[in-house]
């Protein structure tokens, strides 16, 4: 099992509108196969920064997702909103 955590930085006032894109990804990426998770959190002291947090049962099955229709149509509209690349980290459960 790997789990993705992955910190994004948003543009100053764009926070809410950057969450109600990502909702439109969150049911389609849960019905991935191997998808065991896949949710959204703001962090608790800066709005403009928000974690997403994802359980695949593979690596290959989280390399898989970015290779979606719904990811490839909804990402680029998220990233315009962003001020900086996400910080992706992957870990394997030991």
């Amino acid at each position: 099992m790997v789990q993705g955590i992955s910190k994004l930085f948003i543009k100053e006032g764009h926070t809410q509108e950057f969450i109600d894109i990502f909702l439109e990804i969150i049911e389609p990426t849960r019905k991935e196969q191997g998808c065991l998770q896949f949710e959204i959190f703001g962090d608790v002291v800066e709005e403009s920064i928000l974690f997403v947090l994802e359980k695949w049962e593979t690596y290959d099955q989280f390399g898989d997702h970015i290779n979606t229709e719904h990811f490839n149509r909804i990402y680029p509209m998220l990233e315009c909103l962003m001020i900086q690349e996400a910080d992706i980290t992957v870990c394997e459960k030991l």
